[in-house]
C-alpha cells in the first residue's frame, strides 16, 4: 500500500480520502479547518497541522481544493506543500482549475517533483462509492504510477499530456452548468406561458436535455443536500470563459446567470438552484 497525503477535506476530498484509508493506504490529511480531519483520524489517518508536515515522507500527494488560489496557496504559501515534497514525490492534483492554472503550478514547483492533473467528474455519491470520472493529463508513467490509487476513487482515463485533464473536465462542466440554465429558462417560459411544471418537464424529458430531468424534478421537489454546489459551477464556468471559451456566447451568459445567484447568496445552495433562482422562486 501507498504512502498517501491528501490536501483539502470539503464535500469531494473528505470522501474520496475516506476510501483511500478504508483501502488500507497509509494516509496523512491536511485542511485549512482541522476540524474537518477528525472522522478521517477516528478512521486511522495521520493528521498535521500544514501542508508540508501532510506531506512529508509520502510517495504520492493528492490534493483536492476549491480553485487556483487555494491551490497555489496550499503548494507555494508558507509552510505550503512544496517545501515538504521529497524528491521522488507524485503530485495528483485533482481540482478543477484549469490548464493555465496546471501549467503555472508545474513552473513554480521544484523541477525533481513529478505532477499529473486529474480531475473528476460525479457527486457526491459517485465519491462515496469510489465511481468517479477521472480525466488525467500527464506522461504515461507518471499516469500509470498513480493508477492504482486512482482506481479505488473510480475509472482513470488518461486523457493526454499534463493539462489535458484540466482541459477536459471544462468541457464538461460547461455542458452541466449551460443544461442547467438551460432547464430554468424553460421552466421560467412554462410558467409565463401557463404550462405546468410536470407537463414542461415530462415535455424536456423527450429532448437532449433528457438525462438532466429527473434530478431537476427531485430537487425541485426537496432541494435535499448539496452535492455540487452553484457557486462551484460559477467558478468553473468562469474558468473556461478564462480558457478561451466564446466571450459573447452561451457559456458567458449562463456564467451571468450563476453570477447573479451567487451574488443572491445560493453560491453554497446545490447547482440546481439556479432553475427556481430563474423562475424567481
Amino acid at each position: 500500500m501507498s504512502r498517501i497525503a491528501f490536501l483539502g477535506l470539503g464535500r469531494m476530498g473528505s470522501r474520496m480520502a475516506a476510501r483511500l484509508v478504508a483501502a488500507g493506504h497509509d494516509v496523512t490529511v491536511w485542511n485549512r479547518t482541522a476540524a474537518r480531519t477528525a472522522p478521517l483520524a477516528e478512521a486511522g489517518a495521520g493528521t498535521a497541522d500544514t501542508p508540508a508536515k501532510a506531506v512529508a515522507g509520502t510517495e504520492l500527494v493528492i490534493s483536492m481544493l476549491t480553485g487556483p488560489d487555494a491551490v497555489n496557496e496550499v503548494f507555494l504559501g508558507d509552510h505550503g506543500a512544496a517545501t515538504g515534497l521529497d524528491g521522488d514525490a507524485l503530485v495528483v492534483e485533482m481540482s478543477t482549475i484549469g490548464p493555465d492554472a496546471v501549467a503555472d503550478l508545474r513552473k513554480r514547483l521544484p523541477d525533481r517533483i513529478r505532477l499529473i492533473d486529474a480531475p473528476v467528474k460525479g457527486s457526491l455519491p459517485a465519491a462515496e462509492s469510489g465511481e468517479l470520472g477521472i480525466f488525467a493529463g500527464g506522461s504515461r508513467d507518471d499516469v500509470a504510477a498513480a493508477a492504482d490509487v486512482l482506481a479505488t476513487l473510480g475509472k482513470v482515463q488518461h486523457v493526454g499530456p499534463l493539462g489535458a485533464g484540466a482541459s477536459v473536465k471544462l468541457l464538461v462542466n460547461i455542458a452541466l452548468g449551460v443544461s442547467y440554465v438551460m432547464v430554468g429558462e424553460a421552466l421560467t417560459l412554462a410558467d409565463r406561458l401557463g404550462v405546468d411544471t410536470e407537463l414542461a418537464l415530462t415535455a424536456l424529458e423527450s429532448t437532449v436535455i433528457s438525462p438532466l430531468i429527473p434530478h431537476v424534478r427531485a430537487k425541485l421537489a426537496e432541494p435535499g443536500p448539496t452535492h455540487f454546489s452553484l457557486g462551484l459551477a460559477e467558478k468553473d464556468l468562469r474558468l473556461a470563459l478564462s480558457a478561451g471559451g466564446v466571450p459573447d456566447g452561451v457559456v458567458s451568459g449562463a456564467h451571468g446567470r450563476f453570477g447573479a445567484a451567487a451574488r443572491d447568496g445560493l453560491a453554497d445552495e446545490n447547482v440546481s438552484a439556479i432553475v427556481s433562482h430563474l423562475r424567481g422562486t
